[in-house]
């Protein structure tokens, strides 16, 4: 489920301002100018001969899924 809403800081939400719901078109690392700039610098400054990656934390990460493992019933 995306985050629908960027307005968590108002006391009371109008659901009819357009302004309080994020950009559904980009991903949630892309919202921010700045930080996509930083994610495509260390994409762009990964060696050609490792994998290359422009988010670190998904759910596929090696500690993520091994957390998830350790916490099901055998």
């Amino acid at each position: 489920m995306p985050w629908v809403l960027k307005d968590f800081k108002s006391g009371m939400i109008d659901f009819n301002d357009q302004q309080i719901y994020r950009d559904l078109g980009v991903p949630i690392g892309a919202i921010n100018k700045k930080r996509l700039g930083e994610f495509k610098k260390r994409y762009d400054e990964t060696p050609p001969d490792a994998d290359k990656f422009l988010y670190g934390s998904h759910f596929s990460c090696p500690g993520y899924v091994i957390g998830f493992h350790v916490r099901q019933n055998p």
